[in-house]
């Protein structure tokens, strides 16, 4: 897999849908091009990941989790907080209305690539979050 680099402003139209862009589409194996996985992020976004990615990393890294009440608790809200998306023909994915509404219910997103996922933000937040990670880079000692 390719990562996912760089953030597009991309409109959320009056069905709910996200045009995924393009140059995050054609890094997606043919494989599970087509079936996204879209789930509540820590921060107030939403993580998109392609399914084969979701598989590999979110469902693996549970598995791994040791047994107990933290392991359910964790599944449970994974499997809650998630849904399974298909892309369109155009490219689109319908975002579910209570995932939009936990953004405030914008019109319009920042969609981010995050290496192996998709971050969707609100413009507003993802103003703020972006600030404080180039400070925290800023700040920082690591460099690569």
């Amino acid at each position: 897999m390719q990562n996912f680099l760089g953030n597009f402003e991309c409109t959320i139209d009056a069905k709910g849908r996200l045009m995924v862009p393009a140059k995050f589409r054609h890094l997606v194996p043919e494989v599970s091009a087509a079936m996204y996985v879209i789930s509540m992020g820590k921060e107030r976004c939403l993580n998109l990941y392609p399914l084969n990615e979701w598989n590999e990393v979110v469902v693996s890294e549970l598995h791994k989790l040791p047994p107990g009440p933290k392991k359910r608790n964790y599944i449970r809200f994974y499997s809650s907080k998630s849904r399974t998306l298909n892309l369109d023909k155009s490219g689109r994915i319908a975002i579910p209305p209570a995932m939009l509404e936990a953004l405030g219910g914008p019109k319009k997103v920042m969609v981010v690539g995050v290496l192996n996922y998709i971050e969707i933000w609100s413009i507003e937040d993802y103003e703020k979050v972006s600030h404080e990670a180039d400070d925290t880079f800023l700040d920082g000692e690591w460099e690569y």
